[in-house]
C-alpha cells in the first residue's frame, strides 16, 4: 500500500517510474504464472496495485509467435524450486537479512494474507538481492540489519487490495493504517492504485533493525493498538528502529522528509536512505519504507510466492 501517493482514480498508480507500462496479462504460458506484456500506451509504473487478469485482446493478437515462445523459455521452471524471470529467494542470497513479509500474515492493513502470498518469503530479482546483500554487509559493521516487509508482489495481490478498498466495511484495526482517510477514498485518491512496481521484482518495502536493542515485542492480534502515527510505545510493535510511523502508514508523517517527526526519527530515515542509495536504490518520497532499483524491473509477474525448499 502507499502513504500519500497520487494517482488518476481507478487507473492511477505510484510512484511514477517511467511513461510506459505493462498491462496485458498472458495467462496459460506456464501453469500458475502470468506475465504482463509491454504496451506503448500511456501510463506509469507505480508502487500501488495491478489487476491480475486483464487481457487486451488486440494487443495479444499483435504479439509475434517468436515473442511468445521466448516468454515461455524465460519463465519455464527448470525444477520445482525454480523461479521465473531471474527471480531468487533473498534467503539464498543473504540469510542474515531479517524478513517479516507482512502481506503473508494478518498483520497488515487488510487484516489477512493477500492473494498469492503462500509463504512469508522475500522474492526479488537477482541483481536486487545482490545489492541488498552489499547494503547488509555495510550495516552489519554498525550492528544494524535490514528488515524486509515486502518484496515481489504477485499482481493478484494488487487486485486483492483494490477489492478490499471497495468491500464496504471498515474496522478499527484497518483504521490504524489510514487514520485520517476512509478506506473508500484510498483508491480514488491514489493511495491504492491499479499497477505495482513490486510485481516486477525491483521494488521493496523495508526498514532498519538495531541489533543491540530489545526487539522481542511481538504483534498480538488480540490487543488494541494506537494508529500508525502514534508514539512508538503505543503502536503495534515492529521489532525495528522508530522511523516516526509504522509501516504502510497512509499519512503525511510517512513522507520521508517530513519535519513533524523528532530528530532521532529523521536521523534513522536518513541513514536508511543513504545506505540504500550507496547501492543504487531510490526512495519514494511519500513512503520512507519504499525503495526501487532503476533498470532492474521489466515485466510484471503474477506467480504465487511458495515456501522455499531448504
Amino acid at each position: 500500500m502507499a502513504g500519500g501517493a497520487r494517482g488518476k482514480g481507478g487507473d492511477g498508480s505510484y510512484p511514477p517510474i517511467c511513461r510506459w507500462w505493462l498491462i496485458t496479462v498472458m495467462p496459460g504460458l506456464v501453469p500458475g504464472i502470468h506475465v504482463l506484456a509491454r504496451s506503448p500506451e500511456k501510463g506509469a509504473w507505480m508502487a500501488g496495485t495491478s489487476p491480475a487478469m486483464t487481457t487486451r485482446r488486440h494487443l495479444v493478437k499483435s504479439i509475434p509467435i517468436a515473442a511468445i515462445a521466448m516468454a515461455i523459455t524465460i519463465i519455464s521452471p527448470a525444477h520445482a524450486q525454480s523461479l521465473p524471470g531471474g527471480f531468487v529467494y533473498l534467503r539464498d542470497i543473504d540469510p542474515s537479512i531479517i524478513q517479516d513479509i507482512r502481506y503473508a500474515t494478518s498483520n497488515n492493513f487488510v487484516g489477512r494474507p493477500l492473494a498469492g502470498y503462500g509463504a512469508g518469503e522475500c522474492v526479488v530479482k537477482r541483481e536486487v538481492g545482490l545489492r541488498l546483500k552489499a547494503v547488509q554487509q555495510e550495516l552489519a559493521a554498525q550492528n544494524l540489519s535490514l528488515k524486509m516487509f515486502d518484496c515481489y508482489r504477485p499482481a493478484r495481490a494488487s487486485l486483492d487490495m483494490v477489492k478490499w478498498s471497495q468491500n464496504g466495511h471498515e474496522t478499527a484495526a484497518e483504521r490504524r493504517y489510514n487514520p485520517n482517510i476512509p478506506k473508500t477514498e484510498l483508491f480514488r485518491l491514489g493511495y491504492i492504485a491499479s499497477r505495482s512496481q513490486h510485481s516486477t521484482g525491483a521494488a521493496l518495502d523495508l526498514t532498519l533493525v538495531d541489533l543491540k536493542a530489545d526487539n522481542s515485542a511481538k504483534y498480538d492480534p488480540s490487543k488494541t493498538y494506537a494508529d500508525c502515527t502514534a508514539p512508538v510505545a503505543m503502536r503495534a510493535p515492529e521489532g525495528s528502529v522508530d522511523m516516526g510511523t509504522g509501516y504502510d502508514c497512509t499519512d503525511a508523517k510517512g513522507h520521508t522528509a517530513v519535519t513533524s517527526i523528532n530528530p532521532e526519527q529523521r536521523t534513522w530515515r536518513k541513514r536508511l536512505v543513504a545506505a540504500m542509495a550507496r547501492q543504487g536504490f531510490v526512495n519514494y518520497s511519500k513512503e520512507w519504507w519504499h525503495f526501487s532499483l532503476p533498470g532492474a524491473g521489466g515485466a510484471a509477474y503474477d506467480f504465487p510466492i511458495q515456501p522455499r525448499i531448504r
